[in-house]
């Protein structure tokens, strides 16, 4: 729902709950929760109680908003991109920092070390020419030079996995872990979208079922990654979603297909699918389209055409995710076929879902790049 990554925060509240403090992990040694309890967890009552809630647009103000805004219970920091070697050789990226508040009780402590914050830490690394899918997982209370936020700069780290702000929308980004490192510097080469309503995102009728959602869909970058190989000195292209909320998935809903595509001409499309429990998409899919010249398209559900290609199978977790799809934007004149650069893009550690670099083309020749994510998909 905007990518509802809120279910992922639920899970970290569950997790939290049974008692992990820290942990990273970078494969399938921690089982996954089940959905349908994330979910109850996540649209408790209580647990909402203290919280602010989205219910009315608001004025933006950054460099501010690119900050944390701790009065809402959840808050995500998403990169994802695309990135060439002087070589041409082509990988793609995730980074993804989420913020947790288990309390909404801000009473003051004697302790730097008691804290209802937790921090949520997603780095993947797509090799496409390797055939190879590194992804790394890790989680933590905030503390005292392990975990945190902070406003001046506007920054998110979990140890030495670090976003922060710089200049105008810009971005500097690093993580490492087992052999696998990126560090980037990212420089906004388009404007912020405000997603939905001025930025007020609607998840469904019920007031306060919203979040605050902006995205900057095209971003310069160059740095460096390392593989066992070597480092390779990179540049490309990225795209950051940020949102902050306190609202869950309504409980028809089982899950979202999110499209973000960069297109060659300089344009740019979002489109998140919400899919029902019966599978039929959900009204309050929505998403944004930015023409070549830069002017802002709001697209609702009737707007945008999804065709399913395909479908890939789990071997690791039984679960059948789509591969491929067609969509089309009839009144924009697009017609798009996204193919993934690599099957096998699907996160198992504790948390399980899929997220992939895909390239985009029309009529049969390249148009772009892209990323997908699935969620919801259930094994069989």
């Amino acid at each position: 729902m905007n990518k509802q990554r809120c279910l992922l925060l639920a899970l970290v509240a569950l997790a939290i709950v049974l008692g992990a403090a820290r942990w990273s992990s970078p494969g399938p040694a921690t089982p996954a929760l089940p959905a349908d309890r994330a979910i109850a967890a996540l649209s408790a009552q209580h647990d909402a109680a203290g919280f602010a809630r989205a219910l009315a647009p608001r004025n933006f103000v950054f460099p501010r908003d690119h900050a944390s805004h701790d009065n809402f219970r959840s808050e995500w920091w998403y990169f994802t991109g695309h990135l060439r070697d002087v070589k041409q050789r082509p990988w793609g990226f995730q980074l993804t920092l989420f913020r947790f508040e288990m309390s909404a009780d801000k009473t003051p402590s004697t302790s730097k070390w008691r804290t209802p914050q937790v921090l949520l830490g997603h780095f993947a690394l797509t090799d496409i020419e390797g055939r190879q899918f590194h992804a790394f997982e890790r989680m933590s209370r905030a503390l005292p030079t392990i975990a945190g936020t902070s406003i001046t700069p506007p920054a998110v780290w979990l140890d030495d996995w670090r976003i922060e702000q710089q200049g105008e929308h810009g971005w500097h980004l690093r993580a490492r872990q087992d052999g696998v490192e990126i560090e980037l510097e990212l420089a906004a080469a388009s404007a912020v979208v405000l997603q939905g309503e001025a930025g007020l995102s609607r998840k469904s009728s019920a007031a306060g079922n919203a979040s605050y959602y902006y995205s900057l869909p095209r971003l310069a970058a160059r740095g460096h990654i390392r593989l066992a190989d070597g480092q390779h000195t990179v540049d490309g292209l990225a795209w950051l979603d940020r949102e902050w909320s306190t609202s869950a998935l309504s409980r028809e809903q089982a899950g979202w297909d999110w499209f973000a595509v960069q297109l060659d001409d300089g344009g740019s499309l979002m489109f998140y699918r919400l899919r029902q429990r019966d599978a039929a998409s959900d009204a309050f899919s929505a998403g944004t389209y930015v023409d070549a010249g830069g002017v802002q398209h709001a697209l609702g559900a009737a707007d945008v055409a999804i065709e399913v290609l395909g479908s890939w199978r789990s071997a690791k977790t039984g679960r059948i995710y789509p591969q491929g799809w067609r969509l089309r934007v009839a009144r924009k004149g697009l017609d798009l076929t996204l193919t993934p650069r690599l099957a096998d893009q699907e996160w198992r550690a504790r948390f399980q879902y899929w997220e992939g670099a895909v390239t985009v083309s029309q009529a049969s020749r390249p148009a772009g790049l892209g990323y997908v994510e699935l969620t919801g998909y259930q094994p069989r």
